[in-house]
């Protein structure tokens, strides 16, 4: 039987793809096989109609796709253009993925990646037809817009799973591992330094001490992008603050997404999340993305993705042939599927201002994930709007060979809601078994609503942990007796009926989702704003709360669990909630961190802090290779605390550089919780090991040994520096002679610190103050400038400081006193002067209350030594009378009852007057 519709529409639309696209055949009688596609001949097939579309809109000036529109329907743009470049994913012919790479990175193609026969990444819309001449390529498509499964603040999950309570009761922080997230962009608003400073994620300034930075692999700064992945990452350090975290994007197509799942395994990571979908992913095959998920779940990755958060806003069934050709103005589209009863449509409700976008795919192999044969039939999706074909809405892609894709995507106004009937029909081939289509969107299905399952693609992979969402609020540890699944929570259940080369197999159901996490607690910036604060929900918010719970059941267990151990525990100790065990509406039930902690702990220490001795007060963590400056520590009276896991064990061996002792009862404490060690600089190794008896008996526990090293601050050496090259020339000793005429003309003085990175170094030079905040510490900069050296002598001191700009305590004082001289004639007298010289010192300088100021007179005479403030007027007289030649005498000034600022000692002797300026900060 044939259908015939009538549509008025149907001829100012094809008259618009005729000028688009020359070359396409259009036929107004009844054909037995319609030919209105592109043809397999067009110079455009390869890329598709859209790509198509936006190369010959970009060349007239357009940008974009044409929203061709009703007044109350227009066609939504899925595509990911940012500027004149567009996200594509180009599949290579067999063994030809790396010349494609090379090819399309010839064309100007930006963000490039490969993953077994796909390239993904931005390409220049005016190479698109470019691209579709590479003899290499097999077809190309849009990478359509991926679905998100959308500090001073901590999510309320965190409480919610019960993570809090197990942390202080492990003493557990994530410690060991790295996570690395998957998500739109990190930063492409900007807002990560001001996280980091608010102590929400890591990074340099966070004030909790997790300094370790976010390693960002590759980032998608994009204006559309909204820091999804930052926020994901807010989660993750709330729950297992000292893990190590990595992001890359997901948004540059399926290849770069694949490929950025390997690229963090590569880094480190041993526990990955994401959530992201792309909606031409395989629904019954295990696509590129699935296969890297299960590449990574091999080497031992611990994988949480969101589940997704379409509910089961899908229909499935088997594709029943009408036996109804569906014909419009003479051109016969192909044979509607019956969708029950012999209705060939579906009526689809749109809301006021809403969306439909709504992948369709059926059980054909994919050519993107196995390679030939690809599909073997073309499908095509057709959209009625009040009785009239809206070609323009529909989706017409040529699939034979290809993959089994077809995508709609439509909105609607905001004056009312609309009806529309959506025909599926077979162009070509065989009846497929299985046809399924989800709506990413709120259209709503007024009839034929099968309500089946959501979760596909590498979300169903079997290496993902596919994780659902629960509201916090609804949970036991809020007062809800048995977890609430959020009702947008994607339901499992989609058949696997391909393997990894394309073959049909006996039809696999996986378990999906495994584990409910919790969901809509707080983030600093994302994403729904109540009352001044920011909630974040849906599945992208449940899968990193499950990978950070599988952080601290590694750390608990000392990082040797396998991924299989950590699902399996996760599972057994979920709290039921539909049912008890599995289904597919919530898997195994709600993530109970505490009691999945626990199932896997074993004993140990967790870690190590030193204290005052004087009054137990926690000085700093002690990590492997921490370096503690003595000069810094406001004691060197410590002891070393073993913290454990559980809190009380039967018993602790510690062990310093050799020397051990036991410890009965908390707190673990060397040399013992009443007793002190007294630091010194060296080298130190630190062991400590539980037991489950008393005196260091019974099962030994997991032990954690540290080597630190202590050192004293110190400006160990001054080194002469030619500007010009950068080089020194040599170490400048107390002494020294310099004759400028031997010497480069531009010159710098370096101070040589240990550690070898301070906060700042702070000169004086014949009373001149400089501060150099930054390696290497030159007294004239590192840009180029040069001390104007001329014949005389020159007293040179530099101060260390623990900060910027000279401020905090005073460190460590080094003085050292020189000649130069212009002439030979001067060098007997300026020798003779240091040999006999006059010096005034004062240390520390600045200071905050208390200098002492030295001076030694090269000739036996009367002396005097007065402070001064910048008026000119004395405010202290320290010295006035005589003094022997060579002897050095020291005088302490307090400078407690004067205003914060600059003074200047002044030192008259026979040979003359010195100055020294002093900086007094209060």
């Amino acid at each position: 039987m044939v259908y015939f519709f009538q549509n008025k529409s149907f001829k100012l639309t094809l008259f618009c793809w005729l000028v688009l696209l020359p070359g396409l055949a259009i036929r107004s009688q009844a054909q037995s096989k319609p030919n209105y596609k592109m043809s397999a001949a067009h110079p455009l097939a390869k890329i598709g109609s859209e790509l198509a579309e936006l190369q010959a809109n970009h060349k007239a000036g357009t940008h974009g796709i044409q929203k061709l529109g009703t007044g109350k329907l227009s066609k939504k743009s899925l595509l990911q253009i940012q500027g004149d470049y567009v996200v594509i994913e180009a599949v290579a012919e067999l063994n030809q993925t790396a010349q494609l790479l090379a090819d399309l990175k010839a064309m100007g193609m930006t963000h490039a990646a490969a993953y077994g026969r796909m390239v993904s990444g931005l390409m220049p819309i005016n190479k698109l037809s470019k691209v579709a001449a590479l003899p290499n390529l097999h077809f190309a498509r849009p990478a359509y817009k991926p679905i998100n499964k959308v500090g001073e603040v901590t999510s309320q999950g965190d409480v919610a799973m019960y993570a809090d309570s197990v942390r202080e009761y492990q003493v557990l922080k994530g410690k060991g591992n790295k996570i690395g997230v998957l998500s739109d962009s990190y930063n492409s608003r900007g807002g990560a330094e001001k996280g980091i400073k608010s102590g929400d994620i890591p990074g340099k300034g966070n004030p909790n001490g997790y300094t370790t930075p976010v390693e960002v692999l590759e980032d998608y700064i994009n204006f559309n992008n909204i820091d999804e992945g930052r926020a994901m990452i807010e989660i993750v350090h709330d729950v297992a603050p000292a893990a190590k975290l990595a992001f890359h994007t997901a948004f540059l197509g399926q290849a770069n997404f694949a490929q950025g799942i390997l690229d963090l395994q590569k880094a480190g990571c041993n526990i990955i999340t994401d959530d992201v979908y792309y909606p031409t992913e395989p629904m019954f095959q295990d696509g590129i993305i699935a296969q890297a998920v299960d590449e990574v779940a091999k080497k031992n990755v611990a994988y949480f993705s969101s589940a997704g958060n379409s509910a089961r806003q899908s229909y499935q069934a088997k594709f029943k042939n009408s036996g109804k050709n569906i014909v419009v103005d003479g051109v016969n589209y192909g044979v509607a599927h019956d969708f029950g009863n012999g209705d060939i449509t579906q009526t689809i409700r749109l809301l006021k201002g809403g969306l439909l976008s709504a992948p369709l795919q059926w059980d054909d192999p994919f050519f993107s994930a196995s390679g030939l044969p690809g599909a073997e039939t073309d499908l095509d999706v057709l959209v009625f709007y009040q009785g009239e074909l809206l070609t323009f809405l529909s989706s017409l892609e040529k699939n034979v060979g290809n993959d089994p894709v077809e995508y709609l995507g439509i909105t609607t106004d905001t004056s009312s809601s609309a009806d529309l009937e959506i025909a599926i029909v077979k162009y070509s081939g065989p009846d497929p078994n299985y046809i399924k289509w989800i709506n990413f969107g709120d259209a709503v299905p007024q009839e034929h609503d099968t309500k089946s399952s959501t979760i596909v693609g590498h979300s169903n992979a079997a290496g993902a942990v596919s994780t659902g969402a629960v509201f916090w609020g609804q949970t036991p540890a809020y007062g809800t007796p048995k977890p609430i699944a959020e009702d947008f929570s994607s339901a499992g259940g989609t058949p696997i009926l391909f393997d990894a080369d394309g073959k049909r197999i006996k039809e696999v159901v996986r378990r999906k989702p495994e584990i409910m996490a919790p969901d809509g607690g707080n983030t600093t910036f994302f994403y729904q704003l109540f009352q001044g604060k920011y909630y974040f929900f849906g599945t992208s918010a449940a899968a990193p709360h499950a990978a950070a719970v599988a952080a601290l059941m590694q750390e608990s267990a000392g990082q040797n669990l396998s991924r299989e151990k950590i699902l399996q525990t996760m599972q057994e100790t979920a709290i039921d909630m539909d049912k008890p065990g599995f289904d597919y509406n919530t898997g195994y039930g709600f993530l109970n961190a505490f009691d999945a902690v626990n199932a896997v702990a074993v004993p140990g220490t967790r870690s190590f802090a030193i204290l005052n001795a004087s009054n137990g007060q926690e000085i700093q963590t002690l990590s492997e290779g921490t370096v503690i400056n003595l000069t810094r520590l406001a004691t060197n009276k410590v002891r070393f605390r073993a913290l454990t896991g559980p809190m009380q064990v039967g018993s602790v061996v510690l062990e310093l550089n050799g020397k051990k002792i036991t410890e009965n009862k908390a707190p673990y404490d060397y040399p013992s919780s009443s007793d002190s060690f007294e630091l010194a600089p060296g080298d130190y190794t630190l062991t400590a090991t539980p037991y489950s008896q008393t005196l260091g008996k019974g099962e030994a526990g997991l032990p954690l040994t540290v080597h630190f090293r202590v050192l004293e601050e110190k400006i160990l050496s001054f080194e002469l520096v030619n500007v010009a090259t950068g080089k020194i020339i040599k170490t400048l000793e107390n002494g020294d002679l310099l004759y400028l005429p031997d010497l480069p003309q531009k010159l710098n003085i370096r101070a040589i610190t240990s550690p070898g990175e301070v906060g700042s170094v702070q000169f004086n030079l014949n009373g001149i103050l400089t501060t150099e905040n930054l390696r290497p510490y030159d007294l004239a900069g590192n840009s180029g400038g040069s001390i104007n050296f001329t014949t005389g002598l020159y007293a040179l001191s530099a101060t260390t400081y623990p900060e910027n700009l000279g401020k905090g305590k005073a460190g460590d004082t080094k003085t050292i006193f020189f000649g130069a001289a212009s002439v030979q004639a001067d060098v007997a007298a300026i020798t003779d002067k240091l040999n006999n010289k006059e010096t005034l010192t004062v240390f520390p300088n600045p200071v905050a209350q208390k200098a002492r100021i030295q001076f030694k007179a090269s000739e036996t005479s009367t002396a005097s030594l007065t402070i001064y403030n910048l008026n000119g007027s004395p405010v202290a007289t320290l010295y006035k009378g005589s003094v022997e030649a060579g002897k050095q005498y020291e005088f302490e000034w307090d400078g407690g009852n004067l205003p914060g600022g600059l003074y200047v000692s002044r030192l008259v002797t026979k040979s003359g007057v010195l100055h020294r300026t002093i900086k007094l900060q209060k």
